[in-house]
């Protein structure tokens, strides 16, 4: 099973999206919020962004934005 991770922080209209979109899909995801933790900051930085959120699946794929398209493929990945 794959393993999901968004990072986000408050006030991130594209981050409350993408996990929308996730959770109406009953797919299961770590949410780590760079505004209340700097490690995760740091993180999102050494995956070489800058802006939120950041999706991450598994441990090599990663992409940023609010992207239906990529979540889609997400959701039929999870349902295999």
């Amino acid at each position: 099973m794959m393993s999901i991770t968004v990072y986000s922080k408050s006030g991130c209209p594209e981050c409350t999206f993408t996990k929308k979109y996730l959770e109406s899909e009953n797919i299961a995801y770590e949410e780590k919020r760079v505004d209340l933790d700097e490690a995760y900051l740091e993180e999102v930085i050494l995956l070489g962004y800058r802006t939120l959120p950041v999706v991450k699946v598994d441990e090599d794929e990663t992409f940023t934005g609010y992207r239906p398209e990529r979540l889609e493929n997400l959701v039929l990945g999870w349902q295999r």
